[in-house]
This record gives structure tokens, C-alpha cells and sequence, in this order.
């Protein structure tokens, strides 16, 4: 199984008790990271630095993968916050207007070539939920290049760890389709990752993900089902990521919302297209 990952933490925040489980049984796991490498620290404002330090951060990912029972590939592309001209406030999570506006997508989608080797037999892509910019255009990488190698039938996506917020999974067209109500929200447990997750669900503009997959599945119908896991081991992986779980609140907050959400799907889900 491969697993198409955003940044360093974002399999394992989104999927990882699926990961683990699959590993244990057995199967190999690898993960993909897209953007592992930054500027120097020196041209990052110093109020930033501290997400920007990625020596630290693949050291961070190399363990918490290891927790899962993960291989680790890094891509080495840089992600948006830290690319000139920088972005201000939550601005990276705005969409541009066409798939143009994503302005390193031809190169992130051919460094994924150099995954080929694997062949795997199951392909796990971000669903894009929240608008994030680098979530979408490595959506829009993996599914491209999952297609062009006649792997549909292998491809599935996977919710990011923003569709915890009930605004922006109900403002996705995917995730909106199985939905909770407001009083089982698992983000009820979890007081400052409610308040961080809900100013990044007010600051998000842009076209939803949807409207930049590629055009034989924008169309199609979208099943769930979810996939057993071992949380206990997730939970344990994502506490290797010390500078990113301060990021979402602690790891108080994060566990007890993750629970909540495991207990209601049943599992992690998986969307397919139809």
C-alpha cells in the first residue's frame, strides 16, 4: 500500500491506524511525503522557524513511521508557506481559481514517477478536504498519476485530518456526504483544536478540491467504507511529532477527537469514485 502524503505527519495524523494495521498483518506499507525540505532558516521570519526546521521534522517523521510499520519516501519538494513570494496569515488555505494556479504541480507530478518501482496494489491520495494548497495539488499530483499508469482501480482517498471540523467536511463535496451532527462532532472533546481548526474553516476561500480532479472522476459517484485500525499505535506514531501536535492544541485534544472520530466511522475511511 502507498500512501501519497502531503507533509511530514499527515499519513499517519490522517490514516495511520489503517497504516499500522495493514503493517502488522503483514503488508508492506510505504509513505510518500511531497514537501520535506525548506529554505534556510535564516530567510523564514522567526515566528515561523519552528515549523520551518525540517531536519527536525523528517527526524520527527522518520520515527513516527517507524511506529506504523512504515517505509519512508521524501519527495523533497518545498511547501507553499515557505516559497517565495510567502504567504501571510492562513492565506495556504485558498484554492486558486484553475488548476493553473498550482505553479509546481507538473513537478510534483513527475517526481512521483520515481515511485514506480513499487507497483503498488493500492494507491491512497488526500482528499483535499480544507483547501489547503499543498493537500490539493498533491491530490491532484496522485490521482494523475495513478491514471496515467491504468491504476485506477487501485486509487483511494483518504480524509484529512481537517474533515475532524464539521465546516469544512460539509463544505467539501466528497466528505459532505457522510456527515454528523453538530452534538456528536468529535471536536466537542477537544477545546483548542475546536478553536484552531475553526479559524482555519473561516479563513479558507477557493474552488473545493473537487473542481481539480481530473475529469473521469469529477463525475463519478463516491462510496466510504471504513478500514479496521490499530489506534492505539496511531496515537502513539502521532506523539512523534512533537513540533506539529503543539500546532493543533497538544496531544490531549488530538487523541480524544481522533477517538471520538474512529468510533463513529468505525474505523478510517476510504473514499472510492464509482
Amino acid at each position: 500500500m502507498l500512501v501519497i502524503s502531503p507533509h511530514l505527519d499527515d499519513a499517519v495524523l490522517s490514516a495511520g491506524g489503517m497504516i499500522a494495521a495493514r503493517a502488522a498483518a503483514g503488508d508492506r506499507v510505504v509513505i510518500a511525503t511531497m514537501y520535506t525540505d525548506g529554505p534556510p532558516l535564516d530567510e523564514i521570519v522567526p515566528a515561523m522557524r519552528k515549523w520551518a526546521d525540517y531536519p527536525a521534522r523528517r527526524a520527527e517523521d522518520a520515527n513516527a513511521c517507524a511506529a506504523v510499520g512504515a517505509e519512508v519516501r521524501w519527495l523533497g519538494h518545498v511547501e507553499r508557506a515557505f516559497r517565495k513570494p510567502f504567504l501571510s496569515g492562513l492565506t495556504y488555505f485558498t484554492t486558486p481559481p484553475d488548476v493553473a494556479g498550482f505553479t509546481t504541480l507538473p513537478q510534483v507530478t513527475a517526481s512521483l514517477s520515481s515511485l514506480d518501482d513499487l507497483a503498488p496494489d493500492q494507491i491512497l491520495v488526500p482528499l483535499g478536504i480544507g483547501n489547503h494548497v499543498d493537500h490539493v495539488e498533491t491530490m491532484i499530483a496522485g490521482a494523475r498519476w495513478a491514471l496515467a499508469r491504468g491504476w485506477r482501480d487501485r486509487l483511494a482517498f483518504y480524509e484529512d485530518f481537517y474533515g475532524l471540523s464539521t465546516t469544512m467536511r460539509r463544505a467539501h463535496p466528497i466528505s459532505k456526504q457522510r456527515d454528523w451532527s453538530r452534538w456528536r462532532s468529535p471536536l466537542l472533546r477537544a477545546r483548542r483544536l475546536a478553536v484552531i481548526l475553526r479559524a482555519i474553516a473561516l479563513a479558507r476561500r477557493g474552488p473545493a478540491a473537487t473542481t481539480f480532479l481530473p475529469a473521469e472522476l469529477a463525475s463519478c459517484e463516491w462510496t466510504a467504507a471504513p478500514s479496521p485500525i490499530d489506534e492505539a499505535a496511531k496515537l502513539a506514531a502521532i506523539e512523534r511529532y512533537p513540533s506539529q501536535a503543539i500546532a493543533f492544541g497538544g496531544m490531549g485534544g488530538i487523541a480524544r477527537a481522533l477517538r471520538a472520530y474512529h468510533t463513529w466511522w468505525g474505523g478510517e475511511p476510504l473514499w472510492r469514485p464509482r
